[in-house]
């Protein structure tokens, strides 16, 4: 992880506010290559603090729980080193034990959660046009920011509702095919875009993704010329969703989107989301642009 990043992180831990400044295309974080099913961005580290962030970063909603095996299998590491971080990240309580011989993210992370979240005025800005959003389809409402090669989960609105998603998490790489990821992708500068297009590698989630990056760079042109992005069954079966971009100082920086069962996805409905996601996503553009972040 770029040192910069770890100076952040250190600044939000000692209370200090740190200071805002735009993303630069040097400031992309590399991508993590795994060859022989190890990490080989984690060799690069050359500092405790970066590898016991790379280890702080493997917990995810869609992997909460690790043991020091995986860990030591994903990095490629001996299992001492592996307690040897883990045990200065409990102390912190950054890390803390499931109770079932594995590890999870600790107490510490949620006021550090809670004063990040907190400090983003556009999240404040974003939750009344994704609460009304929710409110009138009863569908998963989500806004995303990427960052590099990784998308983010902002702010997400999911109403209690019969039948719920297995998987709306999206990302660029190995291959996108959410319509957030779509979204995303299709603003993204030019040099980036090409960048990742070139580390791209086309991924068979079902029958209906994408095939080849000449497919791809056609649906991205079409994202870009009418202002919105669909997946329909391309990165989970079952799920339909739309994108729309929030822009913040003339760049798409933010996805605005719904994600819902293909099953209660009408002609009419589809075409009522489209319209009231790309309206809210211009309207929450505005709002950003009127506020001195």
């Amino acid at each position: 992880m770029p040192r910069a990043a770890s100076r952040s992180i250190q600044t939000v831990a000692e209370g200090r506010k740190p200071k805002a400044r735009k993303t630069i295309a040097s400031d992309v974080a590399p991508e993590r290559h795994r060859a022989g099913g190890v990490d080989q961005h984690f060799g690069a580290a050359n500092s405790t603090a970066e590898r016991a962030i790379d280890i702080l970063l493997l917990f995810t909603d869609d992997k909460p729980f690790w043991t020091a095996n995986d860990i030591a299998t994903h990095f490629g590491m001996p299992k001492s080193t592996v307690y040897r971080y883990v045990n200065s990240l409990r102390s912190y309580a950054l890390i803390d034990e499931d109770g079932q011989g594995g590890f999870r993210l600790g107490p510490r992370i949620f006021p550090l959660a809670r004063t990040a979240k907190a400090g983003m005025s556009v999240i404040k800005l974003a939750y009344p046009h994704i609460k009304q959003l929710a409110d009138r389809f009863g569908e998963m409402v989500v806004l995303q920011q990427r960052v590099g090669y990784d998308i983010l989960p902002l702010e997400r609105i999911q109403p209690p509702q019969r039948v719920s998603l297995q998987s709306t998490r999206s990302h660029l790489l190995p291959w996108p095919a959410t319509s957030s990821a779509k979204l995303l992708l299709a603003f993204a500068p030019q040099g980036e875009q090409d960048e990742i297009l070139r580390m791209l590698h086309p991924t068979s989630y079902t029958g209906k993704t994408l095939q080849s990056k000449a497919s791809l760079r056609v649906a991205l042109d079409q994202v870009r010329k009418v202002g919105y992005a669909i997946t329909d069954e391309e990165r989970d079966e079952g799920v339909w969703g739309a994108a729309a971009p929030v822009f913040e100082n003339g760049s798409a920086s933010y996805a605005l989107a719904i994600a819902a069962p293909k099953f209660r996805m009408t002609a009419q409905t589809t075409t009522a989301i489209v319209a009231a996601v790309m309206a809210a996503a211009e309207a929450l553009s505005k709002d950003i642009a009127a506020v001195d972040f």
